[in-house]
């Protein structure tokens, strides 16, 4: 800035001093408009622009200052005006085209200056939505994979657009798993979903909310036909970080249409069965039904909904190589894909073609591994534990609230104690709890455990939820949960295996002395497997009170009976 002042000094001097400019009025004026109007795109516009991309100020502004003086030396050598003047201009705009070229060449894709003299308006119509699209946080792709076009700043669908980047980038700014909309004709209520937890989010207004609802079902190709059925489809968008999946589902209700948006479902739904949550102790006892000689009977995995139940089946069958062994799949809904897995989804609107019916076709094709995705009907229950302990090695998903329930709804549905019973292998029934954030758990102190007087065996690594930093003497939300003190999620297990001696009490229909004999063999309840995992500093006792008290329910009967 100091060498344009010296310069600009340097041009009033001259100019001020040249009788032969004091002759005419108006050729002082001229050069002095041509030459401010330079120092100004310098001093100001460039040299900002420099300065914000590092690209050399020091050494451009020497140049620029260079040409400055050599203008002004062409001003008042060249003799003619009509000569000194352009032979002046060209001069001061040398080292600018220079630069422009140069800067275009150095900063990221759509920062660059752009001069077009072009009157087609297709051209300018192009550049146009160009722009747009360029000035969207979001970029969309429809359910085919094509790029959804922005609409150009004077379109009224822009503002849709915008609204559309209000619902998700702040989700997925905050770490959301999915969001959950419901259309009011007083507003739109939104709520999130972070690591399990749900969110309450600011209503949206219904005239923004309903054509951002309308948007988001035509690029995931879902249309408008019978309101009543739950519609699903899919799109992805990129903020700029990376593509996010986007599976979509719109239902009706009493109060109106209630749209559910999940991010990355397959991703989140295939996790290895290592990172899966099972304890040493319950990875053992499952661990021998991988053995081809011990591949029959039923396995029983359970928990209530949106507990990650589909999850842990499908990482059960992820142990089991795809390439050497048949597995097949009946599910209601594939919400992943698994390599080398024979996957098939029920179709519903086959009225001629029932759930139960459809599962005994594919165990009658011989697979040595199945997976059932979810039992909801007595023909599916009988039909999966028809083969028995001689058939494949079957996994069944079930919604119930705990290990309990979950035998007592499968005989339920098989209708017979014995036929029910006599294939299980292993019983399982989870919750999903919260991990600590890594960057800003807080290890108790030896005297804080032992105040706890809690059981041995714990663990020394018992933790606290803090979710704030220390960042120079100043306390602040932990960048990596946002303040929340979690990250992500894990699954807490009751493992069940149906020995023999545990088997007797459950064909005698004795539930109570099944789960005693399973003790005695030390069995780990729900709790007791959280606490271990608190010992291990993954979650704390805060959040397995969360989790766990308020899923307490009446003991109701210990007896195991067929309806």
């Amino acid at each position: 800035m100091g060498t344009l002042t010296m310069d600009f000094a340097l041009a009033a001097s001259l100019l001020g001093d040249s009788s032969v400019l004091l002759m005419s009025p108006w050729k002082p004026l001229i050069l002095w408009g041509v030459f401010i109007a330079w120092a100004w795109l310098v001093a100001t516009k460039i040299d900002k622009d420099l300065r914000y991309y590092n690209l050399g100020w020091e050494k451009w502004n020497a140049a620029f200052l260079g040409s400055g003086v050599v203008a002004i030396i062409t001003f008042f050598t060249a003799g003619v005006f009509w000569i000194s003047l352009p032979a002046g201009v060209v001069v001061l705009l040398i080292p600018v085209l220079i630069y422009w070229k140069v800067r275009n060449g150095s900063v990221p894709d759509g920062k660059q200056y752009h001069l077009s003299f072009s009157k087609d308006p297709a051209a300018a119509q192009q550049r146009k939505l160009e722009k747009a699209r360029l000035s969207a946080a979001i970029q969309y792709s429809d359910v085919t994979g094509n790029d959804v076009k922005v609409p150009s700043k004077d379109d009224p669908e822009f503002q849709v657009y915008l609204r559309t980047e209000d619902i998700m980038g702040p989700a997925l700014n905050a770490r959301a798993s999915r969001i959950e909309m419901l259309l009011t004709d007083a507003g739109c209520k939104i709520a999130w979903i972070i690591d399990g937890v749900r969110s309450k989010q600011e209503d949206m207004p219904v005239e923004d909310a309903a054509p951002a609802a309308n948007f988001f079902k035509q690029i995931a190709g879902l249309s408008d036909s019978d309101a009543r059925r739950t519609k699903s489809g899919s799109f992805s968008l990129n903020t700029g970080s990376g593509d996010t999946s986007v599976q979509m589902s719109i239902s009706g209700s009493s109060r109106g249409p209630v749209v559910v948006f999940e991010f990355n479902r397959e991703t989140s739904r295939l996790v290895s069965y290592d990172q899966l949550g099972l304890l040493p102790q319950q990875r053992a006892l499952l661990d021998e039904l991988v053995e081809a000689h011990e591949r029959h009977g039923i396995v029983l995995v359970s928990g209530p909904a949106k507990q990650g139940v589909t999850t842990s089946i499908y990482s059960m069958l992820g142990r089991h190589d795809a390439y050497t062994c048949n597995i097949k799949t009946l599910e209601h809904e594939i919400e992943a894909f698994i390599n080398g897995v024979d996957q098939a989804e029920w179709d519903p609107m086959n009225l001629d073609v029932d759930f139960g019916t459809n599962l005994q076709s594919i165990l009658r094709r011989d697979p040595d591994v199945a997976l059932v995705g979810d039992i909801r009907d007595a023909e599916a229950a009988k039909a999966a534990a028809a083969p028995g302990r001689k058939g494949p090695l079957i996994y069944v998903g079930m919604h119930a609230d705990s290990l309990v329930a979950c035998i007592r709804e499968w005989v339920k549905h098989v209708g017979d104690v014995e036929e029910a019973v006599k294939p299980l292998r292993a019983v399982m029934h989870q919750r999903l709890i919260r991990r600590l954030c890594p960057n800003c758990k807080q290890q108790l102190a030896p005297e804080e455990m032992a105040a706890m007087k809690l059981p041995p065996g714990i663990g020394d690594k018992l933790c606290r939820r803090v979710g704030q930093v220390q960042i120079k003497n100043k306390i602040v939300d932990c960048p990596i949960c946002s303040g929340t003190g979690f990250l992500g999620q894990t699954a807490i297990f009751e493992v069940l295996v149906v020995d023999d001696g545990v088997l007797k009490h459950l064909r005698n229909g004795d539930l109570k002395s099944a789960l005693s004999a399973a003790r005695k063999a030390k069995m780990l309840q729900l709790q007791e497997a959280a606490i271990l995992k608190a010992g291990l500093g993954e979650t704390s006792l805060d959040e397995i009170a969360r989790v766990l008290s308020s899923k307490k329910k009446p003991a109701g009967k210990t007896k195991v009976e067929a309806s």
